[in-house]
């Protein structure tokens, strides 16, 4: 019984944040929201994010996974339905604020899996299936928001159909027994928890890890997860403004994009063996996805037609997947068994330190110089992300000849 509430959860969850993800941008327009406005709210969430998700793991420690997840659940639901209410930009920027606290509900529903299932193998499957159906989710709820978004009050209905998602997750979630709590209710004084402490404790981690052992790998998993930012951000306008693009053919790009991604991610093992067999730093890959992403944002800042655009779209997806599995393999090939949690959340936040920056700097320089401008511009950072990234592999080739010569 548990596992089908946390898989039908965490699957109404991505087709929820898919269908926001695709309408967002146009219905902020729609109302007379700016570019600049857009980079406010975009930054505003991503901060609250930076600070709310090394927060979240301890309240969830000291008050139990399922009343976290109940409290963070209920939080999204009442931004969301918020917007059903009342169409204004201010309205509109509250709810998402909002919403912005429901970014570790995956985490969560991932913890629990942790906690009610003693077995590990089994629980890798679970996670495994979870997002596998989180993908296809995605797929769909992009799609779905794609249409609904041509009605009259299309934004609306796609509003009150996230709303109806949260409640029955909230329902679901009110069903699952919370074995984590059960564990504390059990010690004899609950641990405290103190925003203050946390901040400082995580400060304190960042300060204690060994930067000359990780700083190129921080500054170009920084630099990627920023241009990604930047892309995420202005993809909708440009296709919107340069390509008269509707909802739904906006909905189905996405859909594509994540068809790709899936593909990807399912072939990478296999390409591995056959491509990078010798490249055992993961130097070599990394450079191939950056010259991918340099090669996708100058074909997408200088696309004149709609399938030219189109086409460049590939090549950034694939990037994605190449990043997204390196990365985590380098990090803990490179980490000790004792760090390699500290390790990872702290390379995690580069995701939230680029959505921190780029919206805000994107909406500077699109109201300026125009979005296509913000695309172009990535290729400087990546540029130099690129000659790093060279200069690391050629100088772990160097290190793998001399160790075999000798």
């Amino acid at each position: 019984m548990l596992l089908p509430i946390l898989y039908t959860v965490s699957t109404l969850d991505a087709i929820g944040f898919a269908m926001v993800i695709t309408i967002m941008n146009p219905y902020a327009e729609s109302l007379g929201g700016t570019q600049f406005y857009l980079g406010v709210l975009g930054s505003t969430c991503a901060f609250i994010a930076l600070i709310w998700n090394p927060i979240v793991g301890s309240l969830s420690d000291s008050l139990g996974r399922k009343k976290v997840l109940l409290q963070c659940l209920l939080i999204c639901l009442v931004g969301n339905f918020m917007v059903t209410c009342s169409s204004s930009l201010t309205v509109l920027f509250i709810s998402r604020t909002l919403t912005a606290f429901g970014t570790q509900i995956m985490t969560l529903l991932k913890s629990l899996v942790d906690d009610n299932i003693p077995n590990q193998e089994s629980k890798m499957a679970a996670i495994g299936r979870m997002q596998a159906l989180g993908c296809v989710a995605f797929v769909v709820g992009a799609v779905v928001s794609g249409h609904l978004s041509e009605y009259e009050n299309g934004y609306r209905y796609i509003f009150y159909l996230i709303s109806a998602i949260f409640v029955i997750n909230i329902s679901l979630i009110w069903l699952v027994p919370d074995k984590q709590k059960k564990k504390q209710s059990q010690k004899k004084t609950a641990p405290s928890f103190n925003v203050f402490k946390e901040l400082k404790g995580a400060v304190v981690n960042l300060s204690s890890i060994d930067w000359p052992k990780y700083w190129d790998l921080f500054v170009i998993k920084l630099i990627i997860d920023f241009v990604l930012s930047v892309f995420q951000f202005n993809i909708n306008p440009i296709m919107t403004r340069r390509f008269s693009t509707t909802g739904k053919t906006f909905g189905y790009i996405i859909a594509l994009s994540m068809v790709v991604g899936i593909g990807g991610h399912l072939s990478m093992s296999r390409l591995k063996s056959v491509l990078y067999k010798n490249d055992n730093s993961g130097f070599k890959r990394l450079l191939h996805g950056s010259l991918l992403l340099t090669y996708a944002c100058l074909g997408l800042g200088l696309a004149t037609s709609f399938p030219m655009y189109i086409l460049h779209l590939l090549p950034q997806s694939i990037s994605r997947v190449i990043f997204d599995n390196t990365f985590t393999e380098m990090i803990l090939a490179r980490a000790s068994p004792q760090e390699k949690g500290s390790i990872m959340g702290t390379f995690e936040s580069t995701i939230a330190l680029g959505g921190l920056t780029a919206p805000i700097l994107s909406g500077l320089v699109s109201e300026s110089w125009g979005n296509d401008m913000c695309i172009l511009l990535c290729t400087i950072p990546l540029i130099f992300g690129t000659i790093l990234t060279y200069t690391q592999n050629t100088k772990s080739q160097k290190t793998i000849y001399s160790s075999k010569s000798q």
